[in-house]
């Protein structure tokens, strides 16, 4: 069965873009089978992306929108965080 499509909405531009910065992260998707290593840099270009819609759209949201876009700009702004502080997987030098 194929799930339904969202209605196209800024909230679903919202929760289309934090998903891809999760999965950027490394966090499992549950309609994935495998983990994708984590891309620190493409996780904070969506974080970026966010942050533009944030401020492109200023004056021009709901509240429930606006409190909805902080919360995700949030929790997604603490992950980076975690990444950077995170140990590196490499091993060996680099080329």
């Amino acid at each position: 069965m194929t799930p339904a499509v969202p209605e196209a909405s800024l909230q679903a531009l919202m929760h289309l873009l934090a998903e891809q910065a999760l999965l950027a992260m490394g966090v499992p998707h549950p309609m994935m089978k495998e983990v994708p290593p984590a891309n620190p840099e493409a996780a904070r270009f969506y974080v970026d992306l966010l942050t533009v819609l944030k401020d492109k759209t200023e004056g021009r949201r709901t509240d429930s929108e606006t409190r909805e876009l902080e919360d995700i700009l949030y929790g997604l702004r603490m992950r980076v965080m975690d990444l950077k502080s995170a140990p590196s997987a490499s091993v060996g030098p680099k080329s």
